[in-house]
């Protein structure tokens, strides 16, 4: 059991099943209830495949990093080996192409795209100032991707990157949060390790709250129905800032559930804009 909880730990599980519970919601949305079956499963198998190849990658290429200041991490433990890691990227990899081929030209090319930003965020961007990039490139993409594949191209999806980029900066934010201090006692260039913790979380909430304020008045200036994205602002905007309170008196609560929350609200961010938008 100890070993297979490493195999689940080494593609870092919350990353994951929060994008699959994305990508599963996004497809029920733009498929009105009733996405085809088969395409809805290779959705899920091409985007399960892809994020599974990205975080174990994410654990190999940190496992000299991690065996200093986290030798509890699958790879430095000794519960999963270097080699194993390197071949569930592969697999993760092959799953990934041959859901995309099945798809179709198109869906493939966008999950290639969505796939290598994370790849590429494992290989050179993470530890820089630039760690965020490959997060802007990819999260709002994702729902573009859905509505492609499942046969609906919709252009006003773009939007989500004008409107979504600060929260997107918020996830990675809370994401790397924890290991600020690691990182800048490794000597890492990454964005919480030049800011430090005080300022990432300034910088987080800030984000976050622009995030919501621009949902809601793009609601509010363009759309028939603003109630789903104008609640899920309030919301997202609420919960974000008790959370952010709380986190003065007990950090560890940041620390251990910071992320969750906000990729969590991102989704909900996102669901009711596009719920708004009638997408």
């Amino acid at each position: 059991m100890r070993r297979a909880w490493s195999y689940v730990a080494l593609i870092h599980p919350w990353a994951v099943l929060v994008v699959m519970l994305a990508t599963a919601l996004f497809g029920l949305l733009a498929a009105g209830g009733r996405p085809d079956p088969a395409r809805y499963a290779l959705l899920l198998a091409g985007m399960l495949g892809g994020q599974v190849a990205i975080g174990a990658l994410n654990e190999y290429r940190d496992r000299e990093l991690d065996a200093r200041s986290k030798p509890w991490r699958p790879i430095p433990s000794g519960a999963v080996t270097p080699a194993a890691a390197l071949r569930l990227v592969g697999l993760g990899l092959l799953v990934m192409a041959g859901a995309g081929i099945l798809l179709g030209l198109t869906p493939l090319l966008v999950l290639l795209i969505l796939t290598g930003a994370g790849l590429v965020y494992d290989l050179w961007f993470k530890a820089t100032r630039w760690s965020w990039l490959p997060y802007l490139v990819a999260l709002p993409l994702l729902p573009s991707w859905v509505w492609l594949t499942l046969g609906r191209p919709e252009p006003r999806l773009l939007l989500l990157y004008p409107l979504g980029a600060p929260m997107v900066l918020a996830v990675h934010l809370a994401q790397s949060l924890g290991d600020a201090e690691s990182d800048r006692a490794a000597g890492a260039g990454s964005l919480v390790a030049r800011l430090g913790r005080r300022a990432s979380l300034a910088l987080l909430g800030a984000a976050a709250l622009l995030a919501c304020l621009e949902i809601a008045l793009f609601a509010l200036w363009l759309s028939p129905r603003p109630a789903p994205a104008l609640l899920a602002a309030a919301v997202c905007a609420l919960l974000l800032a008790g959370a952010l309170a709380a986190g003065h008196r007990a950090p560890w609560l940041l620390d251990r559930y910071l992320f969750q929350l906000t990729t969590l609200l991102t989704i909900a961010l996102g669901a009711g804009w596009v719920l708004s938008a009638g997408l």
